[in-house]
């Protein structure tokens, strides 16, 4: 089939456009920039009222996480606010106070430096006038005490030559006058510019104790220090023991017999014997109320003590156990029998252990803790030996049991 070469292309020719017939290309128009557009999704500025925290499904709030320019905004403004909290006080009242806290703490270093400085004049001027002839001691003034007479002092107290107020051994004249049993204790005085004044405590006396032979007695201070002997002088009708107690009554002071002649006794040593710790331990084991009506106690041995009442009446005590017992029942039998009492008997505190006797007689009355045959109405001493004395002695469970059966006879009351 023949090819119709008139529906061939032509050869195109590379011949140059003109600037006629080149096409015409737009030159780009410049376009004004658009504002940046705001996206909707974004939250608007914070109102004046905080939008409400967003729960999940457990209830609980949902914090949303700060932005990171928010946050550093944050620290910045809190720094400020640090940086100006430190600079300066945060109200008036507050810098009113810190100034006035360093106005006190001027003022108090500066009276401790006064101080100072006065402590540091005072001590140079000691250490100058010390040995100085300004303050010498040119009288010594002591009083004489009911036991420490004159001439005692005289010969105890030594102050040396050359002394004065400010250098005087105060000590060493202390422990000299010590050496008397009767001072317990000294005190000083300086009378400027040239006296010294001493005074002088004595010790107090708390017991006359009596040996078992013969009519010395010692003084016992309340310290439990043996002070010294002295002597009793009986009368004609009257037993050592007895003027020993008037003595000691007119002295203020508790009476002990009886003491074994084993016990030795030496001014200014403690008084450590068994039968003298045993009284020790009754007295401290009664009430006050009671030991203040114990005008003596006889102390033969440990486990044989006795006590005479101010009323007379002697109470064998026996070893000091069981003593608030032994005073119960002491009471109870004093209570029951008024005016009547011998003595007790407590060693065996017990209903059937305790024991007791009384006089019969129409005049009987309150003794004085001395024994006499006329304060009694009889021939009966107090300080008699109970097994051979007169009458019978009663138990307690006999009276209380004879009171017992006593109840409920006779007629019946009438109504």
């Amino acid at each position: 089939m023949a090819k119709d070469s008139s529906k061939r292309p032509t050869k195109r020719q590379k011949t140059p456009l003109s600037a006629a017939s080149a096409p015409k290309v737009a030159a780009p128009t410049k376009k004004k920039a658009a504002a940046p557009r705001v996206s909707l999704k974004k939250k608007a500025a914070p109102t004046a009222k905080p939008a409400q925290p967003k729960l999940d499904k457990a209830g609980a709030r949902r914090a949303k996480a700060p932005s990171i320019k928010a946050g550093a905004r944050g620290a910045v403004e809190a720094a400020r606010g640090l940086v100006g909290k430190a600079g300066a006080p945060a109200s008036p009242r507050e810098r009113r106070e810190r100034h006035q806290r360093g106005q006190a703490l001027r003022v108090a270093a500066c009276v401790a430096a006064g101080v100072l400085g006065l402590l540091l004049v005072a001590a140079i001027a000691l250490f100058a006038l010390r040995d100085s002839s300004v303050f010498s001691i040119d009288a010594v003034e002591v009083a004489p005490t009911e036991h420490v007479t004159e001439s005692d002092i005289q010969n105890l107290v030594k102050v040396p030559a050359g002394s004065t107020l400010l250098n005087v051994d105060t000590a060493s004249i202390e422990a000299a006058l010590k050496k008397d049993p009767w001072i317990a204790s000294v005190s000083f005085e300086r009378a400027f510019p040239h006296t010294l004044k001493i005074v002088i405590h004595e010790q107090a006396v708390d017991a006359l104790v009596v040996m078992s032979s013969g009519s010395i007695a010692w003084y016992l201070g309340d310290e439990g220090v043996w002070i010294q002997p002295t002597s009793v002088t009986a009368a004609e009708d009257q037993s050592v023991n007895d003027a020993a107690l008037e003595r000691a009554l007119g002295e203020g002071c508790l009476l002990v017999t009886d003491v074994p002649a084993t016990v030795a006794p030496e001014a200014g040593s403690k008084a450590t014997d068994a039968s003298l710790l045993a009284v020790q331990k009754f007295r401290e084991g009664f009430s006050d109320d009671f030991a203040s009506q114990v005008v003596s106690y006889s102390a033969p041995s440990e486990d044989n003590i006795s006590c005479t009442l101010a009323s007379g009446v002697e109470v064998l005590l026996g070893s000091p156990t069981d003593i608030a017992t032994k005073q119960a029942f002491i009471e109870k039998i004093v209570e029951k029998n008024p005016g009547t009492l011998l003595f007790i008997n407590v060693r065996v505190p017990t209903e059937k252990g305790t024991s007791f006797r009384t006089v019969e007689s129409e005049n009987v009355q309150g003794g004085s803790g001395v024994a006499s045959t006329e304060e009694l109405g009889g021939d009966l001493p107090v300080h008699q030996d109970h097994e051979q004395g007169d009458g019978q002695d009663q138990t307690l469970d006999q009276t209380e049991g004879s009171q017992a059966s006593g109840e409920g006879a006779g007629e019946a009351p009438q109504e």
